[in-house]
């Protein structure tokens, strides 16, 4: 850092000399790290959509049998069985609502990954897939004409194929 000072009879000029190296790499380090917290959040939250969204069908087909279980045997066997019944019941219940939980949280912020080409009819059929058992339990017929492909997150396609589908079968 170079200041002048003026005076009658001349200018002079003092000079300070400081070295900003730990400042320097402090702040690179601290750069990095947030890249890396980033990166890390954005998997976390990929993950955490992926997770809930595969873990819904499996558990709901588990109430669903669970709940079949309750009402056709409730009564017929032992209380501590029905007590087993009601404890199952509740706990799949229970974890519905907190898959769903974090699906929504994985949705909060979500701003997609980079688009590229994605085949809409493999969307679409990846969508089926996931609602597979609801579509077979409740005798729902899903058709649809030829898809283009677009370009899209693949995530989020089957996400808006899939939310309205299951709303529908419901």
């Amino acid at each position: 850092m170079l200041s002048p000072l003026r005076s009658a009879e001349a200018t002079l000029v003092t000079a300070a000399i400081r070295d900003i190296t730990a400042r320097k790499t402090a702040a690179a380090i601290l750069l990095q790290k947030v890249e890396e917290l980033k990166r890390s959040n954005e998997e976390l939250e990929q993950f955490a959509s992926i997770a809930s969204h595969d873990l819904q069908e499996p558990l709901r087909m588990v109430a669903s049998y669970t709940q079949l279980l309750s009402r056709r045997y409730k009564g017929k066997l032992d209380s501590d069985a029905d007590e087993f019944i009601a404890f199952a019941v509740d706990g799949a219940s229970r974890m519905q609502r907190l898959i769903q939980d974090l699906l929504a949280y994985s949705r909060v912020g979500t701003r997609g990954s980079n688009l590229h080409d994605v085949s809409s009819e493999d969307a679409l059929r990846q969508a089926l897939l996931n609602l597979r058992g609801s579509i077979e339990e409740s005798g729902a017929l899903v058709t649809h004409d030829p898809l283009p492909a677009v370009s899209a997150d693949e995530t989020q396609l089957i996400q808006l194929f899939q939310k309205p589908r299951r709303n529908a079968i419901k």
